[in-house]
């Protein structure tokens, strides 16, 4: 027999086991408030813009939209081999950076907007100063050396990377949000697994739906206190008489 759980009783449930999800989820939002704000390193970014231009070799003055075109395509280009390292290793060996080739390259980026001929070196550190220290040296490299590399001089720095002093990472709002969100889920899934896993019969309904028998009356459980006849005294007596009948009834059992 299938058996069919109403809205209904999906909210008893729910609110049967309201303390196992309320603490559910304040231990997960505590332990992720902890997280960001105690475990994880911020890290900061700083970036810097450069402008791709039509070759200053040209002999012609005016630019086509051939020649953007040509710019907007070698941004690409040129992304790679920022990011390259026939760049990063002589930046390593100028800052004198504790850290591979391969880790730099993991906190640099660089983002283009379409139909741009403007790009941003981007790069994330633990600290904001070596960040923009970083994205100057790049953008200052690559300016320099572009010439030797594919010959062409139209790379122009317009927007030297600054401090940033506020981190971007983590995100500490949202990181507590995703755990409050996430100790609820997870308080709720135990609850449901509890009541999946629990085969005891605790209602009378469970035993008409597993037996699909009629409910025809119900026994009730005395205890020996329960059991004992007390005879009422009547209304005439008084507590003085009450108090005299008490005292010989104990002589007696002496």
């Amino acid at each position: 027999m299938e058996e069919e759980i109403s809205l209904v009783e999906l909210f008893d449930i729910l609110k049967k086991h309201i303390r196992v999800i309320i603490l559910t989820t304040v231990l997960t939002a505590v332990i992720a408030t902890i997280y960001t704000f105690f475990l994880v390193t911020p890290k900061y970014q700083s970036s810097t813009e450069m402008l791709v231009s039509h070759s200053s070799d040209s002999t012609t003055q005016n630019v086509t939209q051939q020649d953007i075109n040509t710019s907007i395509q070698l941004i690409n280009t040129y992304s790679d081999i920022i990011r390259n390292d026939v760049t990063l290793d002589p930046v390593i060996e100028e800052l004198d950076l504790d850290m591979t080739t391969k880790e730099l390259r993991e906190d640099i980026s660089v983002q283009t907007e379409n139909d741009s001929q403007v790009f941003s070196i981007q790069v994330q550190s633990k600290n904001p100063y070596q960040a923009t220290e970083i994205a100057n040296t790049i953008a200052n490299y690559f300016q320099n050396e572009i010439y030797e590399i594919m010959n062409v001089d139209n790379v122009t720095i317009i927007s030297s990377a600054i401090p940033n002093v506020d981190p971007i990472s983590p995100n500490n709002m949202l990181n507590v949000i995703i755990g409050v969100l996430l100790g609820g889920m997870i308080g709720i899934g135990i609850v449901f697994v509890r009541e999946l896993m629990d085969n005891t019969v605790k209602t009378e309904k469970q035993v008409e739906q597993l037996t699909e028998w009629n409910n025809l009356g119900e026994v009730n459980i005395f205890t020996k206190e329960d059991l004992v006849v007390r005879t009422p005294l009547p209304k005439s007596y008084s507590t003085k008489e009450n108090e005299k009948t008490n005292i010989r009834r104990t002589r007696r059992r002496v």
